[in-house]
């Protein structure tokens, strides 16, 4: 299938967060029905570098029968392009933590995939049985690939105290000292050498801003070489820092490597490593719009605890409820939790996440937009995703590769609408763990196509707990393929336990087109020795010639339209693509894992 891939050389490759509009539609056809039928629709777009996101609030269709289909196109280009329906949310948040916990009514969705720098034109058609259809078209940009300033200053800088002029000679000594010289458009190369805090105690503050469009640049001279040896505190907008390594104490507990002040908007954090923190990268107090990517993360590594491994504690990257975010290419161990909290309108790609204790990505408390796509995530000790809770949706997670979580590959508690599509989920004793008891309807909030479910340890593939609900307007289960392996059932279902998958089929009306595989036939590597902290091979769950899983998809516009055979693939890689590359682009760092 050709879809979206970014390299290192493409400038499609760098990421970056939102460009926001909001657009005040005009009041729709006097309503037939004051309930059912639509009025009074907003539209806010927004986007980050590789995506366009949508929410149409609006007033009526209490039954839930309105639909949003959505067409774009590369403004001035002649042939239209299918995007995904817009998903209907009616939905009022469970928990008020982010401080927006309004009912929200109406449509929200996104575009994959897209160009950097580039205006599209959007087509919505709105329609309802019920009355109040319409038509709306309007326009939204991605954001442009940050670049580093050409033609500006460049100075260097040594470890020290003050003084020095920033030349190759005579360097500034120390950050502080460079940094009362920076403007708009400078870069600070950093010569090897440990730099110590300054400012706010034992902090490295970087507190003067550039412009839009003209970084202020602090970036190693050589790679991995240049360390601070304290917290770094960006306190700034428009700052790209490259190639520091930044360095913690093991056994502090609670140390932060990066936080900030002032919520910086447009930061760039490239090519860094961060070992020996409790949390690597924490928005604590705010940000926007930042690019987080191909950095090395390696948590606090005290494992001289009773529990070992399972101790390590704290957080990779925390968004801490911030948005406009791109997180990509970074490769996060020893932690809890590899990637927190993003509120909205936020891409997190091709991550490698692998020996977390909690879970490998946990959007919770997000709202809607969050995109989730061609991550990989091994042995995450609880869970793969997190959905704890979910205060809107759309969530997207389309083709990535969990496994082997002991809890669950999902962490369901409060669910709005989400896309589960081509991703592999592969649990220790069960793919689809228990929902909440208390916090049902879970999956039921869903759609779920083209996804591959397996247990590795012979149990259920699905265990939910429906507590009496039905599938609803929200539901959409089907095209998905599972391996129970050589339990009794393949799954357990609001109590009730079904041999096969066809069996949970006819008796519930979901995964009518599911197929039974098996693992042993159906893929070229699966190396799952222990469940979790046991560490496991770097592998990809890629299909082998002859299994039923090939060509059993559907198609979903956007995602998968150019498939190879006769229909989609299952799972994460279409067979005869070149399979996808997780972590850092440029290996600049020895962390002790080679990349697959």
């Amino acid at each position: 299938m050709r879809r979206f891939s970014p390299t290192r050389n493409n400038p499609a490759t760098v990421f970056s967060a939102a460009l926001l509009l909001c657009l005040i539609a005009p009041s729709l056809l006097q309503p037939v029905s004051a309930a059912n039928s639509m009025a009074n629709i907003d539209i806010l777009g927004y986007s980050t570098i590789h995506s366009i996101g949508l929410e149409l609030r609006m007033d009526g269709d209490d039954n839930h029968n309105a639909s949003c289909k959505l067409r774009y196109r590369p403004l001035g280009a002649q042939k239209w392009k299918t995007g995904l329906d817009l998903f209907r949310v009616d939905y009022t948040p469970p928990d008020p933590k982010s401080g927006q916990a309004d009912h929200f009514n109406g449509f929200a969705g996104s575009i994959f995939f897209l160009a950097p720098g580039q205006t599209y034109e959007l087509s919505l058609e709105i329609s309802d049985p019920d009355g109040g259809g319409t038509t709306r078209s309007l326009q939204i940009s991605t954001r442009p690939q940050p670049k580093k300033p050409m033609g500006g200053r460049i100075f260097h800088v040594q470890p020290g105290n003050g003084g020095g002029d920033g030349s190759p000679a005579a360097p500034f000594l120390g950050i502080a000292e460079a940094q009362a010289h920076a403007r708009p458009g400078d870069t600070f190369l950093l010569n090897n050498g440990i730099y110590s805090g300054f400012d706010s105690g034992s902090e490295v503050q970087l507190n003067v801003s550039g412009a839009r469009g003209n970084y202020i640049v602090w970036q190693a001279l050589n790679n991995g070489e240049a360390i601070l040896d304290s917290p770094l505190r960006i306190a700034a907008s428009h700052l790209w820092v490259e190639g520091l390594h930044i360095r913690g104490h093991a056994n502090v507990g609670n140390e932060y490597g990066l936080r900030t002040y002032n919520a910086p908007d447009d930061v760039v954090i490239m090519e860094n490593l961060f070992t020996d923190f409790y949390y690597s990268i924490a928005l604590n107090h705010g940000g926007s719009n930042w690019l987080i990517s191909d950095n090395t993360i390696i948590g606090d590594k005290d494992i001289n605890t009773p529990d070992g491994p399972a101790s390590w504690g704290g957080e990779g990257i925390e968004l801490q409820f911030t948005s406009g975010h791109t997180v990509a290419w970074n490769r996060i161990s020893l932690v809890a939790d590899g990637i927190s909290s993003a509120q909205r309108n936020t891409d997190i790609f091709r991550n490698e996440i692998f020996d977390v204790t909690d879970d490998g990505i946990e959007p919770d408390y997000g709202y809607a937009n969050i995109r989730v796509w061609e991550n990989r995530i091994s042995n995450a000790r609880h869970n793969g995703f997190s959905f704890q809770p979910m205060n809107r949706g759309p969530w997207y997670f389309i083709r990535n590769q969990v496994a082997a979580p002991m809890e669950s590959t999902l962490k369901i508690r409060s669910t709005s609408r989400v896309l589960l599509a081509h991703n592999v989920f592969v649990g220790w004793n069960n793919a689809l763990g228990n929902a909440s008891p208390n916090e049902v309807p879970g999956i039921l909030t869903f759609h779920s196509s083209n996804n591959i479910w397996v247990s590795v340890n012979n149990g259920y593939a699905w265990q939910h707990n429906s507590g009496g609900h039905a599938p609803s307007w929200r539901t959409s289960l089907d095209y998905d393929g599972f391996d129970w392996g050589s339990f009794t059932y393949a799954a357990k279902w609001g109590g009730v336990r079904y041999p096969t998958i066809k069996d949970f089929s006819l008796a519930t009306g979901l995964q009518i087109n599911a197929v039974h595989i098996d693992r042993n036939i159906c893929f070229e590597q699966f190396d799952i020795p222990q469940p979790p902290p046991t560490s496991m091979p770097f592998q990809h769950f890629s299909l082998k010639a002859g299994c039923n899983a090939i060509d059993a998809g559907i198609v979903l516009a956007n995602i998968n339209e150019d498939h190879g055979g006769m229909a989609p693939d299952l799972g994460p890689y279409e067979q005869g693509e070149p399979l996808p590359r997780y972590g850092p682009r440029g290996q600049l760092f020895s962390d002790g894992f080679e990349a697959p």
